[in-house]
């Protein structure tokens, strides 16, 4: 049970006919509504079929799972994706994904510091590693996210990828 606001699936229902009708369930804080709805509007531009059956956090930031093969589509997902790494589920303000201490039995949580409770506060942020913020297509072509322009550019692999 969560201890702050969710968004709720009937809502987005109701705000995106036919987008999430075979949704099972979502499960993320309303500060990440936006992240959400931003998606659904540049994803439905591009693939007016876009159906989403997910939508949850796993550590620390938002997933969903969505039927798409539209590039840009699948791009709006991404990015949607890596915002919610610094953005506050509670309340959409500035955060940071905050792991718990290996001995403790906690979910990462991405959260501003007024929303972390003192204990969440000590916890370490999670550095990037060298494939945050990136995403590579079928075809190959990698992505990264670029906070600058709020927008998915055409990248390089990370550094020491190799296939």
């Amino acid at each position: 049970m969560r201890d702050f606001p969710t968004i709720k699936l009937d809502d987005l229902q109701s705000d995106y006919p036919g987008v999430f009708e075979s949704a099972r369930y979502v499960d993320v804080g309303i500060g990440w509504l936006p992240l959400i709805q931003a998606f659904v509007d540049e994803a439905l531009r591009h693939d007016p079929s876009l159906c989403v059956h997910e939508c949850k956090e796993k550590w620390g930031t938002l997933r969903i799972w969505c039927d798409t093969d539209v590039l840009p589509a699948r791009l709006a997902k991404a990015k949607a994706e890596m915002k919610s790494s610094f953005t506050c589920e509670v309340c959409g303000g500035e955060g940071y994904v905050r792991r718990p201490p290996p001995d403790r039995m906690a979910w990462w949580r991405c959260l501003c510091d007024e929303h972390a409770s003192p204990d969440q506060r000590s916890w370490p942020r999670r550095e990037p590693g060298r494939m945050t913020g990136m995403m590579q297509t079928r075809g190959g072509q990698w992505y990264r996210y670029d906070r600058d322009l709020d927008q998915m550019i055409p990248s390089d692999p990370p550094e020491g990828w190799s296939r």
